[in-house]
């Protein structure tokens, strides 16, 4: 895997934080940055502060303390937005910790990116479906994507769950349903694939992705 792409320092609708020096820490494969950049795009057209990317990998990838993981390329730590906009810590417990935009932005990532999972400690956030408890993570939320052409299937949501049903001509809300699961199954019957409603390597081949 290509994790050499690095995420610029700002740019349209977001700028950085942590980045290492001279940004070794904000390196990515392609594809998360292209999502990054994207979320980015979307997020300027209806806010007027940019939201900000902290760490990402380092170039190559591999082991980047103290993480646990960020080894790939496609782990996204974001700071929670503050209500004065401004780029600096915030955390969930503090009144500067504005709440609802930075729901906006959660969803905004899953609309616009391919998510596999979001971590993040606001028990509202998390009762919206939107993100998972982990520890540490009250002054920022981790967003973990989904590798180009990953295999997906009932359940999950994201930027590609909405490519795939484009590509059947389906209403592409990016949720996994089983609309889109009876969808998958007749198109895989009808390119000779096994009809199981999972999209892995041969059926994205299939679709031309």
């Amino acid at each position: 895997m290509d994790i050499n792409t690095p995420l610029p320092e700002s740019g349209v609708g977001f700028v950085t934080n942590n980045r290492g020096p001279n940004g070794a820490f904000q390196f990515g494969q392609k594809s998360t940055i292209d999502a990054a950049l994207r979320v980015g795009a979307a997020w300027k057209v209806s806010h007027p502060h940019p939201f900000s990317i902290g760490q990402i990998s380092k170039k190559g990838g591999g082991p980047m303390p103290p993480h646990q993981s960020h080894r790939l390329g496609v782990d996204v730590d974001v700071r929670p937005v503050r209500i004065d906009g401004q780029n600096s810590g915030v955390t969930i417990d503090d009144p500067a910790y504005d709440r609802a935009v930075t729901t906006a932005l959660i969803e905004m990532w899953w609309q616009k990116a391919p998510v596999q999972l979001v971590l993040f400690n606001d028990q509202t956030v998390i009762a919206a479906g939107l993100s998972r408890a982990h520890p540490g993570h009250g002054n920022h939320f981790h967003v973990r994507l989904r590798m180009k052409g990953a295999t997906i299937r009932i359940r999950d949501r994201g930027s590609d769950v909405a490519e795939l049903q484009a590509k059947l001509g389906l209403t592409a809300d990016g949720r996994f349903g089983p609309a889109t699961v009876e969808a998958v199954e007749e198109f895989q019957a009808a390119h000779g694939l096994l009809p199981d409603g999972v999209v892995g390597r041969d059926t994205w081949a299939a679709l031309g992705v």
